[in-house]
């Protein structure tokens, strides 16, 4: 089979030429000061992937504006580009889509490497498992070592000719496309991932399919497939989805609420924390936002007030400032946890200066990351000296502030490396961190996010 290649011009030409990621960096002492600060996040990277794709299957022009740069979402364009959907670039990090039905797409023979990106293969596969396509889907290393068998599965229920070609549950994934019948499936993990994948095969089988899942997770899924004419209908722990053909639409992707958290993140671990943060144009989705809920239970004073509402999701502006000690909280409710799922690292981070303990239960969809996230938040934790214990779904964080190690050796893993940098914060600073290129794969800015709070020499 033809292989993608790793670079595509469609994503140079949307963002430019990838720069080079820094690796190494010192942080220093935290910047100190009293002034209000105010501090844009990066577009939504989960919204931009699934409204890539979605654009792609429109039968018509699409347009999105502010999409995330970053490798993901770089791969994602590319990946779609590869099919042989027309993708252009109109203007910095914006797209026009000329879209049309999945079987139009070019992708037999194909091998399509998806890089880092879950979001990518899994939507992908659904998709191309009932279009006709004879391709195999991969990744990257670490990609090839998350489990697809939770999407894989309840596709081989609709009818979907899958064949995992290594390990068991596993990509690469030979894809023989066919008709997908309609029916009901069971997605037995808490990820919003699977039910997205479902949702998108659904648009295309022969009868609705009905999707029954433990717990609600983030629904931006949802929100586009009902806002370009499919019907999702919802209930607390069931989503129907009818076949249907999306229209065409333009999009602009607001701020990324995970983007949003680490900002505030940082500002809380700073000595700066008692002025007020200021983050306009994020994404107040509630299926996104808990990590700010569970900050106003540790004592924080958060407010997200909505400015705008015109496309498929709420925007707002957050804003937050901690006027005194930080209270340990539980974390248990699954819904919360889903709310919060990504941000789980951060608020371990934050929990080592609490007063009291944080237990997170419920969690345990966070060994299946990029990385098995219970067990690397504790050890880099330990890193910094502080007391955490994993356990089968989460972890249980001791208060005692974070010591300055002289070296960090990160794991390849964009959320541990945003709770380092915040670690960085609140132990002081004096700290080289070592494998922070890895962030690119959300967020290759954080390092300048970081420089707003505490000085940051690139080695």
């Amino acid at each position: 089979m033809t292989s993608l290649a790793a670079e595509h011009p469609v994503s140079s030409k949307v963002f430019g030429p990838a720069a080079e990621p820094v690796d190494r960096a010192w942080v220093g002492p935290p910047h100190r000061g009293s002034q209000p600060l105010v501090r844009a996040t990066h577009p939504d990277k989960a919204i931009s992937q699934r409204a890539t794709v979605l654009a792609a299957m429109c039968e018509g022009e699409s347009t999105i504006h502010a999409l995330a740069d970053c490798r993901d979402v770089r791969r994602n364009l590319d990946v779609v580009a590869a099919l042989g959907v027309p993708l252009r670039a109109t203007g910095p990090a914006s797209i026009t889509v000329t879209g049309r039905h999945p079987s139009s797409w070019r992708a037999s023979g194909l091998t399509l490497d998806a890089g880092n990106s879950a979001t990518t293969s899994r939507l992908l596969v659904a998709v191309l498992a009932g279009s006709g396509a004879r391709c195999v889907v991969t990744g990257n290393d670490l990609l090839r070592t998350r489990p697809m068998s939770e999407v894989a599965g309840p596709l081989g229920e609709l009818g979907a000719d899958l064949a995992y070609l290594d390990a068991p549950g596993r990509l690469p994934i030979r894809v023989n496309g066919s008709p997908l019948r309609g029916g009901t499936v069971v997605v037995a993990v808490d990820s919003a991932q699977p039910v997205s994948a479902l949702l998108f095969a659904g648009t295309n089988a022969a009868a609705p399919v009905t999707i029954h899942r433990r717990t609600a997770a983030r629904d931006h899924t949802e929100r586009l497939l009902r806002w370009t004419g499919v019907e999702v209908i919802e209930s607390d722990n069931s989503l129907t989805v009818r076949p249907g053909r999306p229209s065409p639409f333009s999009l602009t992707v607001p701020g990324d609420p995970s983007g949003a958290a680490f900002l505030g993140a940082l500002h809380v671990a700073s000595p700066r924390a008692g002025a007020t943060l200021t983050v306009p144009g994020v994404g107040i989705n509630a299926r996104r936002t808990g990590f700010f809920d569970v900050l106003r239970a540790m004592g924080v004073v958060v407010g997200v007030t909505s400015t705008a509402d015109t496309g498929p999701e709420p925007v707002g502006t957050v804003t937050l400032r901690r006027p005194g000690s930080l209270a340990g909280t539980q974390l248990a409710d699954p819904g919360v946890v889903q709310s919060v799922i990504d941000e789980i690292p951060l608020l371990a981070a934050l929990a080592t200066v609490a007063t009291g303990p944080t237990q997170i239960r419920n969690a345990g969809e966070l060994r299946g990351k990029d990385t098995d996230r219970i067990a690397e938040t504790v050890a880099l934790l330990r890193a910094f000296g502080c007391h955490a214990q994993p356990t089968d779904d989460g972890l249980l964080v001791h208060s005692g502030p974070p010591s300055p190690p002289a070296v960090v050796d990160l794991v390849a893993d964009h959320r541990l490396i945003f709770a380092a940098m915040v670690l960085s914060v609140l132990c002081g600073g004096g700290v080289e961190l070592r494998g922070v290129a890895a962030a690119a794969t959300s967020h290759p800015g954080a390092l300048a996010d970081l420089a707003q709070w505490a000085p940051v020499e690139a080695r």
